[in-house]
């Protein structure tokens, strides 16, 4: 008793934030009992606070051999191991925490984050398929069966495992339709439809759904609407870091490969610099160098909070893309990127005409694209995805339409989804220089 009670009163420290005295009290516990399971446990997680993640992974290794049924002592191992870049040991001891205990929300949410970026889904598999078996009413488990269903290749058990999703309801999920988005690109068009149908006559003010079910139709349509964009990154800001690693992004290195190269070559640093999407600000840390002054602009407060942390940015603005570039700027601007921000955008001569006037002569975009790679269909296509892709025929007309130049292209890979590759382009932009 008098163990457990020394052992509460240093978590209750530790959760105050006072490390000293609950490192006197986990010591004290252990001093007692130098394999208690919990002392170890919490020992471990105060040392990773502490900013010690090897003697953490190191105490709650040694607490998982004292009691190896405890399903958050794995769900913390986890969260370190991924922290420390060990994702596939982080996805084993978030496997063995739903192993332990089904119905873990947390562990299930770190599967899910770091299936697509897995590389031992072989041996994630066949547990996933036995806990379907046993706890056939876990929307998690038919979720991350899906999942590993569709990256093994297995795509009509991965639908048929999907469906099932559907099945618990859209409140479940934290993104109601995501599920619908996939089915559809595994085929299942008429069962996706259905299910966002049913979301927008129950709420006929969801953006999201609303858009989504056209996309999933197939709908024309020019651009995703503002208030859909916002919604969506915002609601994602949290995780999006985290979530594009995963799926090994490359888009923001690749424009700033782009521009580090210009850079180079022009011997000086840009004047003023907009980084148009800015997001969380992948790209900014990557081209800071070479900016004197650097502006980004994004839809998601979310995502400028997380921008604003890195202490790169000299401005950002919360706004819509095309009428920032419109509005009265104090500046034109000699450089501006953008990474995956067009892929929102199905018709670009408003961006064009507006990028025009906000360039400097002389002054250059470079940005990434998701790449339709049929000359004889249409011009931009929005996918079940909700995202836009370009013919570079017409990225090229568009731009020349405005009286900019397409100065150069290049064919990328820039993430994998689903276990596929997405394809798209880097591709250049000059204002000409008045003569």
């Amino acid at each position: 008793m008098q163990i457990d009670a020394k052992l509460q009163e240093g978590i209750a420290a530790h959760r105050e934030g006072d490390l000293q005295t609950a490192l006197a009290a986990y010591k004290e516990v252990l001093t007692t009992d130098p394999d208690h399971a919990d002392g170890l446990h919490f020992l471990g997680l105060l040392h990773f606070d502490a900013g010690k993640p090897e003697n953490a992974i190191v105490l709650i290794r040694k607490s998982i051999e004292q009691n190896s049924k405890n399903a958050s002592a794995y769900n913390n191992l986890g969260n370190i191991l991924k922290l420390t870049d060990e994702q596939d040991q982080a996805l084993e001891a978030y496997v063995r925490a739903v192993e332990i205990e089904p119905r873990h929300e947390e562990a299930w949410s770190n599967i899910n984050v770091l299936l697509e970026g897995a590389s031992n889904n072989d041996d994630l598999l066949p547990i996933l398929t036995e806990i379907v078996r046993l706890d056939p009413d876990n929307p998690n488990a038919w979720h991350n069966f899906g999942l590993s269903l569709m990256l093994a290749g297995k795509r009509d058990e991965a639908a048929d495992a999907l469906e099932r999703c559907l099945e618990f309801g859209a409140d479940v999920w934290s993104d109601p339709v995501w599920h619908a988005r996939v089915l559809c690109s595994l085929g299942r068009q008429d069962r996706a439809v259905g299910h966002l149908e049913k979301i927008v006559a129950a709420n006929p003010d969801d953006t999201v759904a609303r858009y989504q079910l056209a996309a999933v139709r197939g709908d024309t349509l020019d651009q995703a609407p503002e208030d859909y964009v916002k919604e969506h990154f915002d609601s994602f800001s949290e995780s999006f870091d985290e979530v594009l690693r995963n799926l090994g992004y490359r888009a923001p290195e690749l424009v700033a490969s782009e521009v580090s190269e210009l850079a180079e070559q022009k011997g000086t640093t840009y004047a003023d610099v907009a980084d148009l999407g800015c997001g969380t600000g992948l790209c900014g840390p990557l081209i800071r160098k070479h900016c004197d002054r650097l502006t980004g602009i994004d839809l998601s407060p979310g995502m400028l909070k997380k921008a604003d942390a890195l202490n790169v940015y000299d401005f950002l603005v919360e706004g819509e893309l095309v009428g920032f570039l419109n509005s009265d700027l104090p500046t034109q601007f000699d450089l501006a990127v953008c990474v995956d921000t067009l892929c929102y955008l199905g018709d670009l001569q408003p961006f064009m005409q507006a990028l025009f006037a906000a360039l400097e002569p002389g002054g250059m975009l470079i940005a990434s694209v998701e790449h339709l790679s049929d000359p004889t269909g249409p011009d931009y296509k929005v996918d079940p995805t909700g995202r836009y892709a370009h013919t570079p025929e017409y990225l090229k007309r568009s731009a020349e339409t405005e009286g900019l130049s397409y100065t150069k292209e290049k064919p990328v890979v820039l993430r994998k989804e689903l276990g596929k590759e997405v394809h798209g382009l880097i591709f250049h932009l000059s204002k000409p220089r008045k003569t």
